[in-house]
């Protein structure tokens, strides 16, 4: 069967998305840093027992892996607030093979107790979130800690790779970078990149590419 590859969007500050661009790599985020103090924490916890054995759950998945954080949508004005430095960031597109992402299921109630005796309790840990964060359509790369992750300074990084195919930069409606920018941080052997110019959509309230400014590649 063809690969099903499609493109997921990763949103950073302008300081961080030139470094990205530069260095050709994403920093790898550690679970226990995440902004969401439920991650991992997904069952309800109320049995004592169970609140050990699904904290030991989260401390050895934290230990062992760390994950990229996509979205399916490029377009979200909460995405580019929260993410892109308040829409003066950057929004990476790259194209990745949809199985090797896990889709965040987004749920109203915590699982029950019950779901940690279960085969695949530590897939659920990984992928259920509260149905308020479902604005941002998550997609996750999750990535064992080895060798394989370059380590700088205490940190992980993943580099840009056929695995993850940078394809698109959209710069900000806020910010200040310019086309210059992101040509000067980054270049592909073929020009395989399109950079955009985004702002508020006139319809909706949706961001949207400002074809006023066309568009280059990179």
């Amino acid at each position: 069967m063809p690969i099903l590859a499609m493109l997921f969007y990763y949103f950073t500050s302008a300081k961080y998305g030139i470094e990205n661009l530069k260095k050709k790599r994403l920093k790898i985020s550690d679970f226990s840093n995440v902004n969401d103090p439920f991650e991992l924490l997904g069952i309800e916890l109320r049995d004592e027992v169970v609140r050990k054995a699904v904290n030991f759950e989260k401390s050895k998945i934290s230990k062992e892996y760390g994950l990229l954080c996509f979205s399916e949508d490029k377009y979200n004005p909460v995405q580019w607030a929260h993410y892109a430095e308040n829409h003066k960031g950057v929004c990476l597109g790259f194209e990745i093979d949809e199985k090797n992402l896990r889709k965040v299921k987004y749920v109203s109630e915590r699982l029950v107790k019950e779901t940690l005796n279960q085969a695949d309790c530590n897939e659920k840990l990984l992928t259920t979130k509260f149905s308020h964060w479902s604005y941002e359509q998550e997609r996750r790369l999750i990535i064992k800690n080895t060798n394989e992750s370059i380590a700088s300074q205490g940190l992980r990084f993943k580099e840009f790779g056929s695995d993850m195919l940078l394809k698109e930069v959209y710069i900000g409606c806020k910010s200040d970078l310019a086309f210059d920018d992101i040509v000067d941080a980054y270049a592909s052997k073929n020009k395989s990149v399109i950079v955009k110019v985004t702002r508020p959509s006139f319809r909706d309230f949706r961001i949207v590419w400002d074809q006023s400014k066309k568009s280059i590649r990179t």
